[in-house]
């Protein structure tokens, strides 16, 4: 198989791209919630880590789904953008209308929550990039 040095070069631009959009998102997603979750899954709470790991899975493959499916690079930064809207706010619908103490209840490190927001957040985002292919 030969990759040409413009076929290496778009491969470049969106991993590079990809990974900048998760560093966003990552961030943005850790602003916009109650908890400081990586403090928290650094002093051992499992539940912060699952719920926070889902939401980055969760993102990352209508990401992936974008990338394959993009025409340029533009259609994908704004698809990432759109998977980013729709993870963020899946969080905020879920802990307000599905679990209502969401936030206490990752704090205290109930694994059952941080899996049920994990599995949430990886469902909306099979669902986001099924509807980008």
């Amino acid at each position: 198989m030969h990759i040409s040095p413009q076929e290496y070069l778009l491969y470049l631009q969106y991993l590079g791209l990809a990974i900048v959009l998760e560093a966003v998102f990552a961030a943005a997603y850790l602003h916009s919630t109650p908890n400081a979750e990586l403090r928290l899954t650094r002093e051992g709470n499992t539940a912060c880590a699952l719920s926070f790991g889902g939401a980055l899975i969760g993102f990352s493959l209508p990401l992936a789904a974008s990338i394959r499916q993009s025409v340029q690079l533009v259609d994908f930064i704004l698809w990432g953008v759109v998977a980013a809207v729709i993870q963020i706010a899946l969080y905020h619908i879920a802990t307000r209308l599905i679990i209502k103490n969401a936030s206490r209840e990752l704090a205290n490190n109930n694994t059952a929550v941080g899996t049920l927001l994990a599995a949430l957040s990886i469902s909306i985002g099979l669902l986001n990039a099924a509807c980008l292919s």
